[in-house]
């Protein structure tokens, strides 16, 4: 008794065991805890996501209840600790969520991380005690074909071992753990989570015994461990606050012991003990999460620095509504205007210049916050004749004048366009390029790069970064791989907005072929409005073989994002990938219409891919965040995996007129949403089709899907079905279409 004294900093008088109110349950939930990761693990532990009692070889059962037991044994063989979400095995109860109380342990961790020699931890590998505002929902179990658990985000405090590093060397830290800012269980934006290591180094192979609280307060959360051998003692305090373990759910918390990715957990001694005096929120600080890291009041430059004229318009973006000065004086200028100024917008300012340097001065006002700042215009001479239309070659001169006879290189042609202008490249291959902000056209005045043969101009080597706005890129190839190598990195990425990407390919390159992405967390500052159209993007595969995809727009994407008459096919993974990340809250909705997306997870040069490994047509979305996208007239065959996939969007998306065919596992899969958010699926007009369905998996419509004219046939039933489906363009550039899939569905406009 003596060696637990010291555990106890509230009286006995102050706290009592409520043994027989106190009903404790079993469940795993959350992301992953579908995956056994047989590759990590001994196979003896494959599926293992249970909890027994010590002495008794039968599990615990989910949806019953149990009393405490003294001493028992937990064990995650699937899960993960991540930034802003969980999976993982617990034992839990639940309290008043104004409930005191201390819950303590003596913990011995027998496994952390993998079990094969040559393998990593992932380093979200973790077992312990836990507190949080809500418990996810249990996992299905067994998993039906193509399901996964969805992320469950709560708020939560851990005392846990954890992996110390990615070094497969049985060293672990003690570490608490508080994560905050969840206001939904399927995640949001600006959650925050705090690692901080109490013991290092602790060599869990030699089985120590460490004794662990959690224990509440009225004020405050403590979390204690002791080496029960030496009495060292580490002691980490948090303040609790109105909105963290009351922010879910205002009634209850869950207290208990979980186990994570590959972790097993002896618990003996466990006592659960509730205190008389509760937590009075109405006394605590109303605590917001604060971590807005990049949301300042922010102002971009977004024209040129670099000029070759008397005159320019200065272009500003922000993140925030507020009014912006520009004043300069000089010898022969005087500039002194303000305007104000909607956050996503840009504003212009015409402004004069003198050969040489000219600076202004920009002062940004917002809310009571004025952040002064020098721009700098460098007015030069140059030796291109015309800036509206500039001709350029891959290994030509920065001296020449960009005529058809004299052709400049193409970093002084980006530099100096004029708004409105083209850059038109002769055939070769040229070196990737970064656009920047600074070099953006503006509104009604787009900048053109643009290949006087078609797909003769082709960018190799390096990514080619389009993070101005206003500009169209067209008729050229970004190609990884000209030397019949590996794929090297010549992709187009797009972080600005209002741009035009027409009838380019993309092709070979070790990551997605063409990528919308924001390269800035805040969402003012995501790429919007821009129009991907009549473009291909195949073969595209990394060295991995997982993760290069044809088309993506994902991971901070703003509003009127658009493909139109796209067509990927042969990538390693999707055809197009929506994917959102939860911390960085939801993307916006993106519109997919007359595309085509074929024979995604067999590119061409991996072959004994498994079926329905990888490669799914088009995924709309990802990590349980709700989008609305919308995707129509749009055909999805032969993919490896899934046709038309949601990929555990839970928004209400819009999906008409279109075609899937004899994709290897579904045809379409839109799985049942299992958060409290409303739902609803338009699916209108939409062809599943096979050339027989006998043994085949029938589509899944989950039961917020709404069904109009939804039409299962087989393709024997289809007059003139070719036995090869081809897809091809016609000069212009359109989708030319077999007549099967144009007859099929007089309603489904192709143009």
């Amino acid at each position: 008794m003596t060696k637990r004294l010291w555990a106890l900093s509230l009286s006995f008088a102050f706290f009592c065991q409520h043994a027989s109110a106190q009903n404790w349950h079993v469940t795993a939930f959350g992301q992953s805890t579908d995956l056994n990761f047989a590759s990590l693990i001994a196979p003896s532990k494959i599926g293992r996501n249970n909890v027994w009692i010590a002495g008794n070889n039968h599990f615990l059962q989910p949806n019953q209840s149990y009393e405490l037991p003294v001493n028992f044994f937990i064990e995650s063989r699937g899960g993960k600790i991540a930034n802003s979400h969980d999976g993982m095995t617990v034992f839990y109860t639940t309290l008043n969520a104004n409930q005191t109380f201390i819950l303590e342990a003596d913990l011995i961790l027998q496994q952390l991380g993998p079990e094969v020699d040559g393998k990593s931890p992932a380093a979200q590998e973790a077992a312990g005690l836990f507190v949080r505002d809500i418990i996810g929902t249990p996992r299905q179990e067994p998993q039906s074909l193509g399901f996964e658990e969805f992320p469950q985000a709560s708020n939560l405090l851990m005392n846990a071992f954890i992996t110390q590093n990615k070094k497969n060397d049985n060293l672990v830290q003690i570490t608490s753990i508080v994560r905050e800012g969840v206001q939904n269980s399927w995640g949001n934006e600006d959650i925050t989570i705090k690692k901080t290591p109490m013991v290092k180094n602790v060599d869990y192979t030699k089985n120590t015994l460490q004794h662990f609280t959690i224990e509440r307060t009225d004020k405050q959360f403590i979390l204690t461990v002791a080496d029960t051998l030496n009495g060292n003692k580490k002691t980490w305090y948090f303040d609790d606050y109105s909105g963290f373990m009351n922010q879910q759910d205002s009634n209850k918390l869950s207290v208990g012991f979980f186990a994570s990715r590959n972790a097993k957990l002896e618990v003996k001694n466990a006592t659960l003990k509730v205190g008389n005096e509760l937590v009075d929120y109405s006394a605590l600080s109303n605590k917001k999460n604060t971590s807005n890291k990049g949301h300042k009041p922010t102002l971009l430059l977004a024209s040129p620095s670099k000029v070759a004229s008397d005159s320019t318009v200065l272009q500003f973006a922000v993140n925030q509504n507020g009014s912006i000065a520009l004043s300069e004086t000089n010898e022969t200028n005087e500039t002194n205007e303000t305007k104000n100024v909607k956050a996503g917008d840009l504003i212009e300012f015409p402004v004069k210049l003198n050969i040489g340097v000219n600076n202004f001065t920009v002062t940004y006002r917002t809310e009571g916050i004025e952040n002064t700042q020098t721009v700098i215009i460098d007015s030069v001479k140059s030796p291109i004749t015309n800036l509206s239309k500039i001709y350029v070659c891959n290994d030509c001169k920065s001296n020449a004048s960009g005529t058809e006879v004299d052709p400049v290189d193409l970093i002084t042609a980006v530099e100096l366009v004029s708004p409105g202008g083209q850059i038109l490249l002769n055939d070769g291959y040229y070196k990737g390029i970064t656009l920047a902000k600074t070099l953006s056209g503006s509104k009604g005045k787009i900048k053109t790069i643009q290949a006087i043969n078609q797909h003769k101009a082709i960018f190799i080597d390096d990514t080619f970064n389009l993070d101005a706005d206003y500009w169209r890129i067209r008729d050229v190839i970004f190609d990884g791989n000209i030397n019949n190598t590996d794929n090297k990195p010549a992709y187009l990425r797009v972080s600005g907005s209002h741009n035009i990407i027409e009838r380019v390919i993309a092709r070979n390159n070790d990551d997605t072929g063409i990528a919308i992405s924001a390269k800035n967390r805040d969402r003012q500052f995501w790429p919007s409005h821009n129009l991907v159209l009549n473009s291909d993007s195949y073969n595209n595969l990394d060295l991995s073989g997982i993760n290069a995809d044809g088309f993506a727009a994902k991971l901070g994407v703003g509003p009127g994002n658009i493909f139109k008459g796209c067509i990927s096919h042969h990538n390693a993974d999707d055809g197009w990938d929506l994917f959102n990340k939860i911390e960085d809250g939801p993307n916006e909705p993106v519109l997919i219409e007359n595309s085509v997306s074929y024979a995604n997870g067999l590119p061409f040069k991996k072959q004994g891919v498994s079926k329905r490994s990888i490669g799914n047509g088009f995924k709309l979305g990802g990590e349980g965040q709700p989008v609305n996208h919308k995707i129509i007239n749009s055909i999805a065959f032969n993919n490896n995996m899934d046709g038309f996939t949601d990929n555990f969007n839970t928004g209400s998306l819009i999906i008409a007129n279109n075609i899937a065919l004899n994709n290897a596992r579904y045809n379409y899969i839109l799985r049942s949403n299992p958060y409290s958010i409303p739902s609803s699926i338009t699916f209108n007009n939409n062809y599943s089709i096979r050339d027989s369905w006998d043994d085949e998996i029938k589509d899944y419509l989950g039961e917020q899907v709404n069904i109009i004219n939804y039409k299962v046939i087989s393709s024997k039933d289809i007059s003139n079905m070719p036995q090869e489906i081809k897809i091809s363009r016609d000069e212009k550039g359109n989708i030319i279409y077999p007549d099967v899939f144009t007859k099929l569905n007089p309603d489904i406009d192709y143009n």
